[in-house]
């Protein structure tokens, strides 16, 4: 279950690319589940994790700091059984702290 945030802090830092990716590249649209039955999309508002914008909770897990490299091997290695690193996907920061910390 794809939840892509779409509110204000994920939508200035490409929510829209986010979202627009996911479709094309699961070739469905939003509220739809692909053929397979393994993706459905949903559009949402707010999933609390402003600071990591844009992120998206797959099932239970977050992942932010997305773009749309990093979006597309998430879904490519969910789709092929493979482990996927939750929360930030940047390498830059642990959890919420500012970007560039110590």
């Amino acid at each position: 279950f794809v939840q892509v945030c779409t509110t204000t802090s994920c939508w200035l830092r490409g929510s829209d690319d986010i979202l627009n990716i996911c479709k094309k590249h699961l070739n469905i649209e939003n509220n739809q589940t692909t053929k397979d039955g393994l993706f459905t999309l949903k559009e949402v508002e707010c999933l609390g994790a402003c600071v990591n914008a844009p992120m998206v909770q797959i099932n239970d897990n977050y992942y932010e700091d997305l773009d749309t490299k990093s979006f597309i091997n998430i879904l490519d290695n969910i789709k092929e059984g493979k482990e996927v690193n939750i929360g930030p996907q940047n390498k830059k920061r642990k959890g919420a702290e500012p970007i560039g910390s110590a």
